[in-house]
């Protein structure tokens, strides 16, 4: 358990430094820092009620574009790859702290729940690189961290709510045991369609697919994204920041072009997913009698939302519908989703 407690000691230190790190290298360069919320709360506009995929929080920074921070593997920043594509693509590394919790629908109960997902934290840091030219857009990402007691998802569940003046979820001491994990997630965007005119785009089609490997999730997802506004930001789309089936990281417009006026849009998605292991559902890699629900190796999430671009302001909310996870539930679960984009020079 110390060690897992020092692990988690560490993610957040090497998060604290490395942005001040890259501000002394690239100071005159634009870089951003967010936070993203996604939750079932009322607070942030989802369904009030603690269900599934119960939180999700975020904290990235990006830096400046075709900078290569010190911590990238010297394979990567040798490679002919990426070399070729530092004179033909638009270059951005990220990192990240994500801290996310699942329950099971009744967290009144302090009995173990058999027929509904387990209780389960995911604590990570993730090293992610994106390559964007005009027609396409890449990302690539590494997540390191623990599931289980060690995530600290109790503390974060229940401190929240006693905040708020909420019920505790007492059933904690049946949540997933303590496993390291490992991620890596890539995704593709593609530029397929768009509207202009004079006053710029103000309609585009996104295509995507992707998928991640790990003892997380293995699986794969395809979906298209469609938006519509005034001054559309050139940058793929908004992405999905938390969650098993998140996308990869996705760079912020005024950090992969020149930074445009203030702008906002509607949009809306659709995805489709295959999955062949989920650890939230699966249970526990390394423990053979770890409680796990039967899954469903197809679902498909719906989502729409608005973003808004005030320089240096980003802002997009989204609210997001599930399909049922696995045969014991037979109910769509949602919640919704803020983050909040700050870029600096």
């Amino acid at each position: 358990m110390k060690f897992h407690a020092r692990l988690a000691s560490l993610i957040l230190t090497i998060l604290t430094i490395l942005p001040c790190a890259a501000l002394a290298a690239k100071e005159n360069q634009a870089q951003a820092f967010g936070i993203s919320i996604e939750n079932d709360s009322k607070n942030v506009g989802g369904p009030g009620a603690d269900q599934a995929y119960s939180n999700g929080l975020k904290m990235f920074y990006v830096y400046a574009r075709d900078h290569v921070p010190r911590w990238a593997p010297k394979s990567i920043i040798e490679s002919s790859y990426l070399k070729n594509e530092l004179q033909n693509s638009v270059v951005n590394f990220g990192v990240s702290l994500n801290h996310q919790i699942y329950t099971p629908n009744n967290t009144r109960t302090s009995g173990l729940e058999r027929s509904d997902r387990p209780y389960a934290a995911w604590l990570n840091m993730a090293f992610a690189l994106h390559l964007r030219s005009d027609r396409r857009s890449q990302s690539l990402e590494l997540s390191l961290g623990i599931v289980g007691p060690s995530a600290l998802g109790e503390r974060v569940q229940n401190d929240f709510h006693r905040m708020i003046g909420s019920e505790p979820a007492v059933g904690w001491k049946n949540q997933l045991g303590d496993e390291p994990a490992v991620q890596i997630s890539y995704q593709q965007r593609l530029a397929l369609f768009e509207l202009r005119n004079s006053r710029g785009t103000y309609a585009d089609l996104i295509p995507l697919f992707g998928g991640g490997i790990g003892n997380i999730l293995i699986g794969m997802h395809l979906g298209i994204l469609a938006r519509v506004g005034k001054n559309l930001p050139n940058d793929f789309g908004p992405s999905r920041p938390s969650g098993a089936e998140s996308d990869s990281f996705v760079v912020p417009s005024e950090l992969s072009s020149k930074p445009q006026t203030s702008s906002y849009f509607f949009f809306a998605a659709f995805r489709g997913n295959t999955v062949a292991r989920n650890l939230f559902l699966d249970g526990n890699t390394i423990r053979p009698n770890s409680t796990h629900i039967t899954k469903y190796p197809i679902t498909a999430a719906t989502e729409v939302g608005i973003g808004v671009e005030v320089f240096p302001i980003g802002i997009v909310w989204r609210y997001i519908v599930r399909s049922p996870d696995f045969e014991e539930n037979s109910g769509f679960n949602s919640f919704a989703s803020l983050s909040v984009t700050y870029f600096t020079k």
